[in-house]
């Protein structure tokens, strides 16, 4: 068992589809400012997408790696436009990881007036740096010295890689912002090869000291919509590859790719277990009478009982590299511990010693790229899942991954085209999608509703399914105060005035049981009093609830990350003195295809003074969860309804 087979796997197996070679080449000296020009400073709007906030003029990047280790020089030069571009590009990170250095970092601004301020070496500093999707990296920052609508900044600076290679390169042609001329000096150390992405095929040409180049004019900005698909979808961009490879068919290509990925991952090994891990799965499996009860304890086993390097969080990553892989999976059952790939590994062959067939899967995945077989790159694809035949039917289990319960995928391996690898051959299936019931938001609630339209009371909500699985791999390794803090961000995403208390948080680093929050709530005025009446949102937990797609255009496909199911039971008690008014219910909201409905009942306890309302809501039946943009309408129209049904109000009448 390699202890790094993916980096092993993406090295050795190239793409079939129309290629360019790139022969072997010797660095440029170092490159000082360029002159800034007269139409640079005068550039009084975008000329590639009108009413852009920005706009670069030149994006160029060189990647040397014509010898030991790889460096990457970058030189970027922008148009600041509006107060928009200012604060976007009012601080700069440049990403690194474990790795790679970053170096020779500089910066100006020019004014208009051609007058130039620099950054100073002391005003760059390190950061941790969180995105939208909880996501943190660590990232070399500095803030933009003067800038302002108007002016030019420019910068540079290098990425070292010691031990790096340009081999699987994807080299990106489009960003966030409009650029007027972007290009990729390329200096190999072996034949390359490329493929492009969502752009015209372009060349190579070769450039002045061993190097080629590629580039591309008035590259549009990505535009963030929501629902989007994976980015490697709807970028521009190019894969660059090292190979002697000749052009075969993609059959030709995958057998012999699944020869060699065989090879790396011990397959035969794996799926011809000893006598030692024979006799512990018919220990395991004692008391199944059936296949599927086997598999379960089987997982279980290995989910539970097998220690998770991968998500231990005491341990750092460094700590995580020191461990000594293990060699086999009778090793990873002596040792009671191992990686993802371990875990699975093991389960591979405890399914294999009880007669199943058993191949491992190799997939892609939808968080980067929707994989497709035709695409025959090795790249492309990761261990995925082991695929266990039951009966007829290929099931698809992952108990390496922690929080992902049985029965089900990570979202990014559901749904996606599979490569099921014995040590003998190959086969072609497809994982399957999973159903809105998998994966449920069950939210309660019962609240107290004061004269002056404040709301009070307590709240328990559930997760599970994918739902769950998100939560948890953004918050396991986060502290109890920092993983509260959290909730009540979430919470007062919508109700800004909302005061949490009493809070309590369960399951976080179970691996099957729902993820629940439990917490008190009090929100000051939530329902709005006009003299004797008052307007009540009785759906609480869609309270400040903005429609999904606002706008009336619709640039890329809409893609939703699974489907999933809400369920909500909310009891509001009247304040003295009032009594209901109004309390019709919206309709039902549902389409033909039975993709998704939405269905809200509301009742009145008259005796007790209370609102009953329960909502059922689910999303993506029969694994629909990719639309086509010419869809959009229809799909808007769709959500605006369940947006204006969620945030329907009924009317209280004071006596």
């Amino acid at each position: 068992m390699n202890s790094n087979p993916v980096r092993l796997l993406t090295s050795a197996f190239l793409l079939l589809c129309a290629f360019f070679v790139l022969p072997a080449a010797a660095l440029l000296p170092a490159e000082e400012w360029r002159p800034v020009t007269p139409a640079e400073l005068q550039l009084p709007a975008s000329s590639v997408e009108p009413g852009a906030d920005a706009e670069v003029i030149f994006w160029e990047v060189r990647v040397d790696d014509s010898s030991t280790g790889m460096v990457m020089k970058h030189y970027i030069r922008v148009k600041i436009f509006t107060e928009k571009g200012r604060e976007k590009y009012s601080k700069i990170d440049i990403p690194f990881r474990k790795g790679i250095r970053i170096k020779d970092i500089m910066a100006r601004v020019i004014k208009a007036d051609g007058s130039i301020v620099d950054l100073a070496k002391a005003d760059v500093f390190d950061r941790e740096v969180a995105k939208k999707d909880k996501i943190s990296f660590r990232a070399k920052s500095f803030a933009v010295p003067n800038i302002a609508p108007g002016v030019i900044v420019e910068y540079k600076y290098q990425e070292v890689y010691e031990f790096g290679s340009a081999n699987n390169m994807r080299m990106k042609f489009q960003h966030d912002v409009p650029i007027q001329n972007i290009s990729y000096y390329f200096k190999p150390y072996l034949d390359a090869r490329y493929l492009t992405f969502n752009m015209s095929d372009n060349k190579f040409e070769k450039d002045k000291g061993g190097f080629y180049r590629a580039t591309l004019t008035n590259v549009p900005a990505i535009k963030d919509e929501p629902q989007m698909p994976p980015v490697d979808e709807i970028r521009s961009w190019l894969l660059l590859y090292y190979t002697d490879d000749k052009k075969a068919t993609v059959d030709d290509f995958w057998a012999r790719a699944g020869g060699y990925i065989v090879k790396t991952y011990d397959v035969k090994d794996t799926l011809k277990p000893g006598k030692d891990l024979k006799a512990a799965a018919t220990e395991i499996t004692a008391g199944a009478t059936t296949p599927d009860e086997q598999m379960a304890k089987l997982f279980e086993f290995c989910k539970t009982k097998i220690k998770n390097i991968s998500y231990d969080p005491t341990l750092t990553e460094d700590q995580k590299d020191e461990i000594k892989p293990n060699k086999s999976t009778s090793d990873t059952y002596k040792k009671m511990q191992g990686t993802v790939i371990d875990i699975n590994e093991l389960f591979a062959s405890l399914a294999t010693s009880l007669g199943f067939e058993t191949r491992l899967a190799f997939g892609g995945d939808r968080s980067e790229k929707f994989f497709n077989p035709t695409q025959a790159h090795t790249s492309f694809i990761h261990f995925s899942a082991v695929a266990v035949k039951v009966g007829d039917t290929w099931k698809y289990y992952s108990p390496g991954d922690k929080f992902v319960p049985y029965g089900l995928l990570d979202w990014k391996e559901e749904d996606t085209s599979v490569l099921l690898l014995g040590y003998k051959d190959y086969t072609k299936r497809e994982t399957p999608f999973s159903k809105p019931e998998q994966t449920v938001a069950k939210r309660s609630g019962k609240f107290k509703l004061s004269e002056d339209g404040t709301l009070e009371g307590t709240v328990k909500i559930e997760y599970t399914g994918h739902l769950a699985n998100n939560f948890k791999k953004a918050n396991y390794k986060d502290s109890d105060s920092k993983r509260e803090e959290t909730l009540k961000e979430m919470v007062k995403e919508n109700m800004s005035t909302a005061e949490i208390s009493a809070i309590s948080i369960q399951n976080m680093t179970e691996p099957e049981k729902p993820l629940i929050y439990e917490y008190k709530i009090r929100v000051p005025n939530y329902a709005q009093k006009t003299g004797k009446r008052m307007f009540l949102q009785p759906g609480v937990f869609e309270y400040g609830a903005s429609p999904v797609f606002a706008s009336a255009t619709r640039k890329y496909d809409i893609f939703f990350r699974h489907p999933w199911s809400e369920s909500d039971d909310i009891e509001i008690e009247f304040p003295k003195g009032f009594a209901l008014d109004s309390a019709d219910a919206p309709a039902i909201i549902a389409d033909s295809g039975k993709i998704s409905s939405l269905k809200i009942d509301i009742a009145v306890d008259k005796t007790n003074g209370l609102v009953k309302y329960t909502r059922n809501f689910f999303f993506g039946g029969g694994g629909n969860v990719l639309f086509a943009v010419q869809s959009y309408p229809q799909l808007k129209n769709l959500f605006d309804s369940f947006n204006k049904a969620d945030i329907h109000t009924i009317t209280l009448k004071q006596n």
